[in-house]
């Protein structure tokens, strides 16, 4: 079997095998990232931390980058998730709805556990806080 392609495969191909390619990059980029690749990766398993856990622990700026955008998503999602129950109480029975509070739930909970444990990894400086993170999401990566 060969290798996972993610995130770290491709910026490592991308700055010709430079392990410290994260020195090149911006808050911004990083971010972007997160929000369209990284995050989806760690919560589908496909970031293995004992080969790349180095980015998220010994570059304060790349940890802290993506912990911000999973702190937000976590926010944007909560805030829909309300907007969906309060719909849903003033006009009930409408199957749009219904299906959306389900997706949103799914997707809230996604980013409230990786934001918890992005937290937790800031806090202790323990790469096994995420160890397990595919795992505990395995049930809600199939709504992002």
């Amino acid at each position: 079997m060969g290798q996972i392609n993610n995130y770290f495969t491709s910026k490592l191909r991308e700055y010709n095998g430079d392990t410290n390619f994260t020195k090149y990059l911006r808050p911004e980029d990083i971010q972007r990232s997160a929000k369209d690749r990284i995050l989806k990766e760690m919560a589908r398993g496909r970031i293995d931390y004992t080969k790349y856990g180095k980015y998220f622990t010994e570059d304060s700026k790349f940890l802290e980058n993506v912990y911000i955008v999973a702190k937000t998503e976590y926010e944007n999602s909560s805030a829909i998730l309300l907007a969906l129950k309060f719909y849903d109480l003033s006009c009930p029975g409408n199957l749009l709805v219904v299906r959306n509070l389900y997706r949103y739930n799914n997707i809230n909970y996604m980013y409230s556990v990786l934001a918890s444990r992005l937290g937790r990894l800031r806090e202790t400086g323990d790469i096994g806080v995420l160890a397990d993170i595919q795992f505990i999401l395995k049930d809600a990566i199939k709504f992002i």
